[in-house]
């Protein structure tokens, strides 16, 4: 017992030691901003060259739920998607991974496949292009390739958009679970072989496999891979923080835009809260388990 908590305890001090720089970095560098930022959404500004400030109370949240007719729509259409991209992202990345798990001919180069578009996405170059719309214009080259003119002609316009979509939508999810598909597939390779080796014994098939030992010990990573994707979709290309940074930078209302920025940041964070509840007992059932 001594030593699996001597074992435990190096852990933790490695753990430890891997994360101070982050811990470094947020205390002294972020709890200044994060804090300010706070104040500034309750107050408003008299000087914007001295950033001289007077309480306002809750007049900037109120003009986020009152008066601005764009901020709500914004946040509906941020949540929306991320509440329909993020289950398609984890169950498309399981999937996939479950795939290049298995020992078949080529896997490395299909694990390379898969993983490609976050090397291409995170580069200088694609995001220079990405801000000249080539995303945009070869989504649209792929729906004339997968709709011809008189295809479109004849379904009508509702239905078309309705197949743009869903494909727009196929197409965003592959590119975006390129880690989620790795993370998974760490998962997978975490699990010990001697429990489906077991299990084969017993006569368990592969659905039931799934279901009683691959499902329940990979769920830590699922849990991980949903909180990355919200946060993905929350803070990166998103039209509401396009919004919330032009309201600063742009329109000079600072106080506005601290406001519905912790309007967001506060809702991402009850959605992560939801995710944790639903996946949560799921975990500890499995490692009481185990």
């Amino acid at each position: 017992m001594r030593k699996i908590t001597s074992f435990e305890k190096r852990r933790s001090r490695a753990g430890y030691m891997f994360l101070s720089p982050w811990i470094f970095a947020s205390v002294f560098l972020l709890t200044y901003p994060i804090a300010y930022s706070l104040i500034l959404s309750f107050g408003e500004m008299k000087d914007i060259s001295g950033f001289n400030l007077s309480f306002a109370g809750i007049e900037n949240y109120k003009e986020a739920f009152v008066i601005d007719d764009r901020f709500l729509g914004l946040l509906l259409s941020s949540l929306s998607d991320m509440l329909i991209n993020t289950p398609m992202i984890i169950i498309f990345s399981l999937l996939v991974a479950i795939m290049l798990n298995r020992e078949i001919k080529g896997r490395g180069l299909f694990r390379l496949v898969f993983f490609l578009p976050v090397l291409l996405g995170t580069g200088y170059v694609m995001k220079e292009l990405l801000g000249q719309d080539v995303q945009s214009g070869s989504m649209e080259l792929a729906r004339g390739m997968l709709l011809p003119a008189n295809v479109r002609e004849y379904i009508g316009e509702t239905v078309t958009g309705y197949v743009n979509e869903f494909f727009n939508r196929i197409t965003l999810i592959m590119w975006k679970s390129g880690v989620q598909i790795v993370l998974a597939l760490s998962g997978l390779q975490g699990i010990s072989p001697n429990l489906y080796e077991a299990s084969k014994i017993d006569g368990a098939g592969e659905w039931e496999i799934f279901w009683k030992i691959t499902l329940p010990m990979i769920t830590p990573i699922l849990l991980l891979n949903a909180v990355y994707t919200i946060i993905s979709f929350a803070f990166e290309d998103s039209n509401l923080l396009n919004y919330i940074i032009q309201q600063a930078f742009s329109e000079n209302k600072f106080e506005y835009s601290a406001a519905i920025g912790w309007i967001y940041f506060v809702t991402v964070l009850f959605m992560l809260g939801i995710v944790f509840l639903i996946l949560n007992p799921f975990i500890k059932r499995t490692h009481d388990n185990t």
